[in-house]
């Protein structure tokens, strides 16, 4: 175990775009953060920066899907920084579709990254939270799942499957001290968004806010880390819009 003693929290899909904002947001609020994704460069690249040679950030290059590989990695992981207080489910990925051209390749693809693995990784990590009878998850969901904007069906019922799966888990976590908690993220300027959208497109986004301007990573991270915080010990099963008023619970 580190002799630099931190709460240990994990970020899946933490090496990029929200992910990587909200693994710079809990290391400021005192976590040692694990960033856990499945893509090879993006990793290699946490392991080049100043918090992972300082101990601060812990690169791991793992699917979230692989059962066997997360239990392992969790062990190893809480073996040597401390129990794990604090996992967020961001990792997430969708494949362009219509529901009448939806295939079911696409589908089970799209299903297994977003909801199934929020799965895997939460029944892992929740079973040693339990047995320290504290811990707090958080879930990433979208807009997308309340049919605010047209995309693929399967991100879409992904992500309402998140969402039921949030509640039930608050349910049946929170009389063993582990509170479970949903972002539900609108349109966010990350670099994925903007390489793939045009200047029009953008601004048609912007305006379907309340606010006129598109998120930030930034401001879905900051909201993570808070639900992270002693300060939100008393919420739990919430779904908490960071869409600029695209949707409203």
């Amino acid at each position: 175990m580190s002799d630099d003693v931190r709460p240990v929290a994990i970020v899946t899909g933490g090496a990029r775009g929200i992910g990587e904002a909200i693994v710079e947001a809990l290391i400021e609020a005192g976590y040692r953060t694990a960033v856990v994704d499945v893509n090879a460069k993006a990793i290699a690249r946490a392991e080049e920066s100043s918090a992972a040679r300082s101990g601060l950030m812990v690169p791991l290059q793992l699917s979230i899907n692989d059962r066997p590989a997360v239990e392992q990695a969790m062990r190893v992981l809480a073996a040597e920084h401390g129990p794990i207080q604090a996992l967020v489910n961001n990792a997430g990925m969708t494949l362009p579709a219509t529901f009448l051209d939806e295939t079911d390749e696409n589908w089970d693809r799209v299903v297994a990254v977003n909801l199934k693995g929020t799965f895997v990784m939460s029944q892992v990590v929740a079973r040693q939270m339990a047995e320290a009878k504290s811990g707090v998850i958080v879930n990433i969901s979208s807009i997308s799942a309340h049919g605010v904007r047209t995309g693929p069906p399967s991100y879409a019922a992904a992500k309402a499957g998140v969402e039921g799966l949030s509640r039930l888990m608050a349910v049946q976590l929170g009389p063993l001290g582990i509170r479970v908690n949903t972002v539900v993220v609108g349109t966010t300027a990350t670099p994925w968004l903007l390489s793939r959208k045009s200047d029009d497109e953008i601004e048609e986004m912007r305006a379907s806010t309340l606010m006129g301007r598109i998120g930030e990573p930034q401001d879905v991270a900051h909201t993570v880390a808070f639900l992270c915080s002693p300060e939100a010990k008393h919420l739990t099963g919430q779904l908490i819009s960071v869409s600029g008023g695209q949707w409203m619970p």
